[in-house]
């Protein structure tokens, strides 16, 4: 609420020094139309031909010499008119509007203490005559308001723009109300006041621009309170003794002795920042100022003084026009903040002014060379000499010019890049770079060689972390946590409005900045930068690059601006593709971390799967070892017993047979059930399927006559011998037999049958190995046959949905397939077809087999 408040308060104060600042200006613009006004209501009418104050004094404007000269400037004032004594100028005026154009009139004139009379006609003062001894400072006056309220239009946020308002309203007061101070004497005080106080305003807008830094706060105030006490001192005294002529024109000789000093404070200040400025802006505003008092002021105040000195007969008036070149620079000074291309553009003078200069030289040598050695053929004037003159403005003038744009960059600009080569080598370098940390070296190498930045860094967009991180060039850390901007950051909410660079200067010069300018301000002091470049790609802010000062202490011209857009442009589609390669890469590391995690996990499914089956198989295998265990224990009683007795030796034989018989079907059944709970990686061997089935039967034959289920056997005794891992041939084996138990709850027939042949399928072949498990369960429904195979299908209250997809692979790496028919509520035949002739099975299968196998031990 407070800094609503306060918000609230502060738009107030800006409106109320806007509406104050627009009424200003519309009170100037009535102000120059009425002087223009009374100006052509004067013309046509009779004057004395020659002008003077209102306290009768004589001005230093008149349209031709007054008898022979005369008549002085500034220190004669009119005492009688025809001896008729006046004291206003309305007295002068009535006498002579008496007489006819053409007509004399004797004038008195007092001068130092002594009068004297001077005889002069009546003249009609004609529009252009007023236009030419008026005219040229009152156009001058109008720029100096236009550019005021033109620059005060464009940054009404700036304290400089307020302060140059003022300055160009006390020019524009005192320059259009010229006329009427010495012709018409409606606002002549208003006119002196302007004139006496401007200083007042030209040392307010020297403190504040082109540098606020130069003179502490208090030294400040102590000579703006001494510049306007002078000013109220000296206005004071000029309307006091304003009618008092002997004391009036010494007040008003200081008076313009003040007003010249003050103008001298603008290049001296001008000077001082340029020699000691504390940012490359500064400087350049410096120089253009500088500039404009040499074109504008100083030039013209020399011509001035020349004329006077040397008596050389030209209108002071014309040398006002140069003066518009002052107000114009430091206007260019405060709009355009941005002031790179003024190195440009005085580099281009610097270069052609030279180039001028030589080829003068060049064409006043060649005119002498032919006047002494062709003075008998004409000298210069022979067609030779053009034909001469040509031939070198065409073969030596560009590379001239070439030398002295080279000397004019390494005596003023320091080392000039080459633009053009920099391109090639930024175009190249970011479409064949895709490491993204070569391309930031790259882009801090570039514009460390080009600019001569220093500190150079560049910030990358980091999209796991959400955040902008700093990169450094390869010698130096490759990035530094300790700065690095989220998405929230000032900055970049800034770089992604506005979409383009930022100069340091701008958060104080812009008044896009001015509301944010203290948080943009310490952004850019931590990481020491004055130039930031923002890297864009597809209208996403990727990134940019941060740039510190020049070790040259210039500033960034146009150019450099233009390349290091170019570059960021290509940067940023390189630094994309860099990111995107990145992403790929990190995403194929991914995908095969979770394809060795899937192996890994479906190993262990399988083992899982093994694990569950034997849980089922373990109340029978706990029975089938009881039953030995029963026998070996009864045949241990009667061993015991006939022990005794020497004569029951064959009897004893006898059941120690029986106990081997067991002990060795016991250890069979172990192995077998060892075996098939084991994680073992695939291993192909010659396999006999029926000595495999006869071992899965063990495991299985206590479920079987637990669910009343009749067990048929038929093995095909000259069944092959194929390649297969015995192991995994039980799994499949096993579940299949324990999916058959739990399909017939009430018992049933299940049969279990191993051939060559197939009869029911014509496909059937010797090269074939068939074994067919068939019962009389529940069968399958006809939509679900497709699915059974499928990891995770089951529609039992228990189970994983799982056996029989597994199953199904491993066949299927056998080189085989299982074939299912069903009809609901008959029966169900599971055929398995395996190739008998596969000794030759790809040894870099059963290598990868190894390898998948191995991933889930």
């Amino acid at each position: 609420m407070v800094d609503r408040q306060v918000s609230i308060s502060e738009g107030s104060g800006a409106n109320i020094q806007k509406s104050v600042f627009s009424i200003v200006a519309f009170a100037l613009i009535i102000f120059c139309i009425g002087n223009i006004l009374l100006g052509l209501n004067r013309a046509g009418k009779p004057y004395p031909g020659f002008f003077f104050y209102k306290n009768l004094v004589i001005t230093d404007i008149s349209p031709k010499a007054v008898n022979g000269g005369t008549l002085k400037r500034f220190k004669d004032k009119i005492k009688a008119v025809d001896g008729i004594p006046v004291r206003t100028p309305d007295q002068v005026f009535e006498i002579i509007g008496k007489y006819q154009a053409g007509s004399n009139v004797t004038y008195t004139i007092e001068r130092n203490g002594s009068s004297f009379d001077v005889t002069i006609p009546v003249e009609r003062l004609t529009l252009r005559e007023m236009l030419l001894l008026f005219g040229i400072i009152y156009v001058i006056g109008v720029v100096f308001l236009i550019i005021g309220v033109m620059v005060l239009q464009m940054k009404p946020h700036l304290r400089a723009s307020k302060a140059f308002f003022l300055f160009c309203a006390s020019i524009c007061i005192w320059f259009v109300g010229s006329f009427d101070a010495q012709a018409v004497y409606l606002f002549d005080q208003l006119s002196f006041f302007s004139w006496i106080f401007s200083p007042v305003f030209g040392i307010y807008l020297m403190f504040i621009f082109p540098s606020d830094a130069k003179l502490k706060r208090m030294t400040h105030n102590l000579v703006s309170i001494l510049f306007l006490f002078i000013s109220s001192m000296l206005f004071v005294l000029q309307f006091i003794f304003f009618y008092k002529y002997d004391i009036w024109k010494y007040v008003n000789t200081a008076s313009w002795i003040y007003v010249v000093l003050s103008t001298m404070i603008f290049p001296i200040s001008s000077l001082i920042t340029y020699m000691n400025p504390s940012s490359a802006l500064e400087k350049q505003r410096a120089q253009i100022i500088l500039l404009g008092c040499i074109f504008g002021l100083i030039a013209p105040a020399s011509v001035v003084a020349s004329i006077t000195v040397f008596k050389i007969s030209m209108p002071y008036n014309l040398m006002a026009l140069p003066v518009i070149i002052f107000p114009v620079s430091i206007a260019y000074a405060i709009v355009k903040h941005k002031l790179f291309d003024i190195d440009v553009i005085i580099e281009k003078a610097l270069t052609y002014g030279l180039l001028t200069g030589a080829v003068g030289c060049v064409f006043a040598l060649t005119v002498l060379g032919f006047n002494v050695a062709f003075a008998k053929y004409g000298g210069w004037k022979n067609p030779a000499f053009f034909v001469i003159l040509s031939g070198f403005l065409v073969i030596a003038l560009n590379p001239l010019k070439n030398r002295i744009q080279d000397l004019v960059d390494l005596t003023f600009f320091r080392k000039k890049y080459d633009y053009r080569g920099t391109v090639e080598e930024v175009s190249y370098a970011m479409t064949s770079l895709l490491s993204l940390e070569k391309i930031i070296d790259k882009i801090i190498e570039i514009v460390e060689n080009t600019m001569f930045s220093s500190p150079v860094s560049v910030f990358i967009y980091n999209q796991d972390l959400g955040s902008y991180e700093r990169y450094f060039k390869k010698d130096e850390v490759r990035s530094s946590p300790d700065v690095t901007l989220e998405e929230d950051n000032i900055l970049i909410q800034q770089l992604n409005f506005h979409g383009n660079e930022i100069f340091k200067e701008d958060l104080t010069a812009d008044e896009r900045y001015f509301h944010n300018s203290q948080r943009l301000m310490l952004e850019f002091e931590r990481f020491n930068a004055s130039l930031i470049i923002p890297l864009f790609f597809k209208k996403q802010l990727i990134g940019f690059i941060a740039l510190g000062d020049k070790k040259s202490g210039l500033s960034y011209t146009s150019r450099d601006v233009n390349l290091l857009k170019l570059m960021a442009n290509q940067s940023a589609i390189a630094l994309e593709n860099a990111l995107a390669f990145k992403l790929v890469e990190d995403y194929a590391k991914r995908l095969e971390k979770t394809n060795k995690e899937l192996k890994d996990t479906q190993a262990q499914l399988v083992h899982a799967e093994k694990m569950s089956a034997i849980g089922q198989l373990a109340a029978g295998v706990a029975h089938e070892i009881r039953n030995p265990l029963n026998i070996i224990e009864g045949a241990r009683y009667y061993i015991s017993t006939y022990m005794m007795d020497k004569e029951n030796t064959e009897v004893v034989g006898e059941y120690l047979d029986y106990i081997k018989h067991e002990i060795d079907r016991t250890n069979r059944l172990i192995d077998s059930l060892l075996k098939f709970s084991k994680a073992e990686p695939p291993y192909f061997e010659s396999v006999n399927i029926n000595s495999v089935l006869e071992n899965v039967v063990i495991l299985v034959r206590k479920q079987l006559s637990d669910n009343d289920i009749n067990l048929t056997l038929s093995l095909d005794e000259d069944l092959p011998q194929i390649m297969a891992d015995p192991n995994q041939l039980w799994q499949v084996f096993i579940n299949i037999i324990l999916n058959a138990v739990q399909a017939m709850p009430k018992g049933g027939d299940f049969s279990i049958k191993t051939s060559t042949r197939w009869d029911e399928f014509a496909s059937g072949s010797s090269n074939q190995v068939y074994i067919h498990f068939k019962d009389t369960g529940v069968g399958i429904d006809k939509e679900d046959i497709t699915k059974i195979f499928d990891p995770f299908f089951t529609k039992k209250d228990m189970g994983t949905g799982l056996g029989l997809s597994i199953a199904y692979k491993i066949i299927e790496k056998h080189k085989g397939r299982i074939i299912v028919e069903s009809e609901k509520g008959t029966g169900t035949t599971i055929t398995i077809e395996l190739p008998s002739n596969n000794y030759n099975i790809n040894a870099g299968e059963a290598d990868e087999r190894h390898e998948e196998a191995g991933a889930g031990c």
